[in-house]
């Protein structure tokens, strides 16, 4: 495949734990993954098959043993941690299943901390996640805490937080696993609405087959290796 218009191209993929030891263990084999820009993509397969750790790689919180990753053109390992970190941080918005808020903190100041990394000014931060908490239906639970939220709104002030620095990739780690199934068809719905009005392009790993068919490709992994990448016959459902 040309490589013009893709965000992720990953070559070659190897990850190998305590390599040289005798607790050896090799978890990706030579995996190629690649995304095109503002494409929704999900990766399933059985616990155990290598998801986590690609999706460490995927997400530049993690190295491989072997292989090359692009993201936008530009090679991810010829850049030290620290230029690493920043470069993430403005490209990748991460969503997890356990949500990942800072507890001691309300929903606006959750929203608004990668932009304080980022060095935005704090009124322009804070109306900027303002904003976007009333973009996922939040805009009346701004200074609640963690703590004071369901599972629903935990998770729509974290996909909030995730479009803080306006990414170009939204990796969403099995974000409706800890979801009753209403909740998560909510959720589901907000990852189509990104994708489909702001242009995003989506990464979604998950266990549920259901909602991988939804998305516009899919990726089979097995044993640490990718056994087969397929277009869902009927990609949106629009199920509502």
């Amino acid at each position: 495949m040309a490589d013009s218009g893709l965000l992720i191209d990953m070559r070659r993929i190897v990850k190998t734990y305590n390599p040289g030891e005798p607790s050896e263990v090799r978890v990706l084999h030579g995996i190629d993954f690649y995304t095109e820009q503002s494409e929704f993509v999900s990766i399933v397969g059985p616990s155990g098959c290598g998801k986590s750790t690609l999706m460490n790689l995927i997400g530049m919180l993690d190295r491989p043993t072997e292989g090359a990753y692009a993201f936008n053109g530009e090679p991810v390992y010829a850049k030290l941690d620290k230029e690493l970190a920043a470069y993430r941080s403005q490209n990748i918005g991460f969503i997890f299943q356990n949500f990942n808020l800072v507890g001691r903190i309300n929903a606006l100041q959750n929203v608004a901390m990668p932009m304080m990394y980022a060095g935005v000014d704090k009124r322009e931060r804070e109306e900027l996640a303002a904003a976007l908490l009333e973009k996922m239906g939040m805009g009346d639970r701004l200074n609640h805490l963690p703590n004071e939220l369901s599972g629903g709104q935990k998770q729509r002030v974290a996909i909030a937080r995730s479009l803080a620095n306006d990414p170009d990739l939204l990796l969403a780690d099995e974000p409706t696993g800890a979801l009753d199934s209403k909740t998560g068809r909510m959720v589901m719905d907000l990852f189509h609405e990104l994708h489909e009005e702001l242009g995003k392009a989506i990464v979604f790993i998950t266990h549920n087959p259901d909602l991988a068919e939804e998305t516009g490709r899919v990726v089979e992994m097995m044993d640490g290796h990718v056994s087969k990448i397929r277009r869902p016959d009927v990609a949106r459902a629009g199920k509502a």
